[in-house]
């Protein structure tokens, strides 16, 4: 192989792995981060939420923490929710098969789970910093 073509070829390579190729929102992301209850108490660890947008984008995930408190996060780089309407979907941690929903969060997930006959839908603007979800 001659010379150049192998430095050049071992530049843009080089190149690549510096600058990487890290996937990023085609929209601007707004920062979410706040608390998350169930008929006026804090969720804990076991639980996490999902922002789903209803055009169908890409949905932001948060693992609720053991106080109640979140931060969504978007990509593995990147943290926030796409503005507009989006549903507020609750997840349990566990496959149920291992670590079943106790009887008092069994409502919860059936109305507000990915399967739930409910949707607790929310408006994300540009201001939304700090952010309460209330599942009643």
């Amino acid at each position: 192989m001659d010379r150049r073509v192998f430095l050049v070829s071992t530049g843009a390579v080089a190149l690549t792995l510096v600058c990487g190729c890290k996937p990023r929102a085609p929209y601007a992301l707004v920062p979410i981060s706040g608390t998350a209850t169930y008929q006026g108490k804090p969720l804990d660890d076991r639980f996490h939420i999902q922002f789903e947008p209803t055009d169908g984008s890409r949905p932001s995930m948060a693992k609720i923490n053991t106080d109640g408190t979140f931060e969504a996060v978007h990509t593995a780089s990147q943290k926030g929710v796409k503005p507009g309407e989006n549903q507020i979907v609750v997840y349990w941690n566990d496959p149920p098969e291992v670590n079943p929903v106790p009887d008092e969060f069994k409502e919860l997930f059936a109305k507000y789970g990915f399967t739930g006959s409910d949707k607790l839908k929310v408006e994300i603007s540009k201001k939304d910093a700090k952010f309460e979800v209330k599942y009643e």
